[in-house]
């Protein structure tokens, strides 16, 4: 039984028990008739007296219950509505007092946490563009692909926490590669199998880098399995289909469009069609056909808001 339904009953008895103990010495007497019609009215008057101050009594105790089950869900701020100068409204201002402080609490701590995360992004952010700095062929690819991951991921209706999530996982995705000697990551020409062997360590090295930083930790996969392909081919872990994480299957279609799209030393950017039809030979094999289509989409979208002059150009 809840406490309100006990201070009902209480309050009830309590009323109502001297009434009932006088209409009982009434019906023990001879002449009992008008007393014990006085005796009956004050009966239902002592009840109905008494279930509406337990009523006043119970209502407010609602109101805290409800309060503090809000706040223990994380609804910090809530508050209650109980005036008066007795001892309840005095409870309820300290209560409402309570409840305002633990919010801007809430709030500066949720302050301080961003300001930290932003410091290890920015720190973050500096090494991955300390890499694509090195190589004039590669400047801003971790900044483009994680545009293009953004865009893929609001043609697939992510939330917003998943966004930057993947926002986060394009930008950092080749971190690794600053655990790489440059005589291997600045050849100008195609890798041996040495060298390619020690190349595809970097997802490795980038998960090592990013694993001590708890609030990555949701982002780890973009890094360590980007270089995962559909059919079970890739590197490091040679995961298949779905059981690649998603955020490396958009991150890993970012990047190979910007790979096609992009001049390097062993390769000429190709021109938009020809990079469209290299993606599509890769569907099913290296791709997530899924994601690939909305990666289509969003090719289609930007030919289409393209102004004029760029559409010519093309």
């Amino acid at each position: 039984m809840k406490i309100h339904w006990l201070i009902v009953a209480g309050v009830a008895v309590a009323a109502v028990f001297p009434t009932v103990l006088v209409v009982a010495m009434a019906l023990s007497s001879n002449d009992n008739g008008p007393v014990v019609i006085a005796g009956f009215v004050g009966l239902v008057l002592s009840a109905g007296l008494s279930f509406y101050i337990a009523r006043r009594v119970a209502r407010p105790l609602r109101q805290f219950d409800t309060a503090a089950m809000s706040i223990a869900r994380g609804k910090f701020g809530v508050q209650v509505e109980v005036g008066g100068e007795t001892e309840l409204g005095d409870l309820a201002r300290t209560f409402n007092y309570m409840s305002a402080q633990i919010e801007a609490y809430d709030h500066e701590t949720q302050r301080l946490y961003e300001d930290i995360e932003a410091g290890y992004l920015e720190t973050m952010v500096a090494l991955a563009n300390s890499i694509d700095s090195k190589d004039s062929y590669t400047r801003g690819h971790s900044q483009r692909v994680a545009e293009m991951a953004v865009e893929i991921g609001k043609e697939l209706k992510l939330t917003p926490r998943e966004l930057k999530q993947l926002r986060y996982g394009g930008i950092l995705h080749d971190i690794g590669k600053i655990g790489i000697v440059e005589a291997i990551l600045l050849k100008k020409s195609t890798l041996d199998p040495d060298e390619m062997k020690v190349m595809r360590q970097h997802p490795t090295i980038g998960d090592s880098i990013i694993q001590p930083v708890s609030f990555l930790k949701e982002i780890r996969a973009a890094v360590r399995c980007h270089h995962e392909w559909w059919n079970g081919t890739g590197y490091p872990d040679g995961l298949k289909g779905e059981k690649i994480p998603f955020i490396a299957r958009v991150v890993s279609v970012a990047d190979t469009w910007d790979a096609c799209t992009t001049t390097r030393p062993y390769s000429r950017a190709l021109p938009e069609d020809q990079a469209l039809a290299v993606m599509e030979k890769l569907r099913g094999t290296h791709l997530d056909p899924s994601i690939l289509d909305a990666f289509l989409k969003v090719i289609e979208k930007r030919r289409t808001s393209a102004p004029e002059s760029v559409k010519l150009a093309v």
